[in-house]
C-alpha cells in the first residue's frame, strides 16, 4: 500500500482582487497516511490536533492537480488550513 505524506499548515489569507491570497502560513505538523481518502485523513488529523469545525461550515477542495488540499469556509470561501503533498 502506498504511503502519502503531507505538510499541514494554518492559513492567514487576505481577500484582494476578488480572490483569497495567502498572506502567511503556520506549520502545524506532518501527516503520513496510507488512506485512499485523503480528505478524511486530513480532517481526522486536524481533529487529533484539537481543531474541530462546526458541521457543514467547511469543505475540502483539491488544488494544484491534487497536490494541495484546502479546508475552505463555505460562507466566505476563505482558506483556513492546507495539506501540501510531500514526496515520501
Amino acid at each position: 500500500m502506498k504511503k502519502y505524506s503531507f505538510e499541514i499548515r494554518q492559513i492567514d489569507a487576505w481577500f484582494y482582487d476578488e480572490q483569497w491570497n495567502y498572506n502567511t502560513t503556520y506549520y502545524i505538523g506532518t501527516m503520513t497516511t496510507q488512506a485512499e481518502n485523503i480528505k478524511k485523513a486530513f480532517a481526522r488529523y486536524l481533529k487529533k490536533q484539537g481543531i474541530i469545525f462546526k458541521k457543514n461550515r467547511t469543505r475540502i477542495e483539491i488544488n494544484d492537480g491534487g497536490c494541495i488540499y484546502e479546508i475552505i469556509d463555505r460562507k466566505t470561501q476563505e482558506p483556513l488550513f492546507c495539506a501540501i503533498y510531500m514526496e515520501v
